[in-house]
């Protein structure tokens, strides 16, 4: 077993802001309009990289695919598909790609699910990855979760009692290794979120005697590494959210959909 930790510090996000930006995502789904195949923003504009190729619009089973740049029609390799629509009780979504490399194929499929848009409580992101066909295939495949307890995360991120467990959590199966990842927030001193990321990693089959070597000889490098990853995320996301969290609703709708036209 191979353990990780370590801390960063982040610009706050409201929880008000953020709750308005999710209602804000689904107004402008709800308000874009489909006739036919083709989409249209609310000011009628036509949304040229998506069509609803099967099913209603928005209602559970319809499904979007891509418009190709080359030739103008539906890529056939790539989907998201409408599990729910409910913004009292869950809105989820599954995208599929699909790459039909001769060499190696492959598909990759991703739900995201978030419970309640009227008033956040959770989200939850799962990946799965089947490479079909080819020598050592089970070893270049593997499955990822994340779990994200939004009131949880609210809590830890105030000055009243912290949540029994960590916020927001996920985890890494491969056939060799199992990552388990916790996040736990907490308020600094100066109003910023200082936030802890653990990874703790295990070996599986034929891997789980070699990891106890592998960390030894590798783990130092692989900690550093982690770390300045988590670093340059952090310089990343201090950078640019103190600006996105000062726009209003309006301004948010207005480039989102100026930024779904594409440029």
């Amino acid at each position: 077993m191979a353990r990780f930790q370590h801390t960063v510090t982040l610009a706050p996000v409201p929880r008000r802001w953020f709750e308005s930006c999710v209602a804000t995502l689904h107004d402008l789904a709800e308000d874009t309009d489909a006739e036919g195949a083709r989409l249209r923003l609310p000011d009628g504009r036509p949304l040229p990289g998506l069509v609803l190729a099967q099913g209603r619009h928005l209602r559970p089973g319809a499904r979007y695919r891509p418009v190709n740049e080359k030739d103008g029609e539906p890529d056939a390799d790539q989907c998201v598909t409408v599990l729910a629509w409910d913004r009292r009780r869950e809105t989820a979504l599954e995208v599929v790609t699909v790459d039909d490399d001769p060499d190696r194929p492959a598909r990759l499929d991703c739900a995201l699910a978030l419970t309640s848009a009227e008033r956040p409580r959770g989200a939850r992101l799962s990946a799965t990855l089947r490479p079909s066909g080819g020598k050592g295939a089970k070893y270049l495949g593997g499955t990822a979760r994340a779990d994200l307890d939004l009131g949880g995360w609210w809590q830890a991120t105030g000055h009243g009692r912290r949540p029994s467990r960590a916020p927001l959590s996920g985890t890494l199966t491969h056939a060799l290794a199992r990552v388990t990842v916790t996040v736990v927030p907490r308020p600094a001193p100066d109003g910023r979120w200082q936030v802890t990321v653990k990874a703790r990693v295990t070996g599986r089959s034929v891997a789980r005697p070699l990891l106890p070597l592998a960390a030894a000889v590798l783990g130092g490098r692989a900690r550093r590494a982690c770390a300045e990853a988590l670093d340059r995320a952090a310089a990343t996301w201090n950078a640019q959210v103190p600006e996105l969290v000062r726009k209003d609703r309006e301004r948010l709708r207005a480039e989102l959909a100026d930024a779904l036209l594409g440029p």
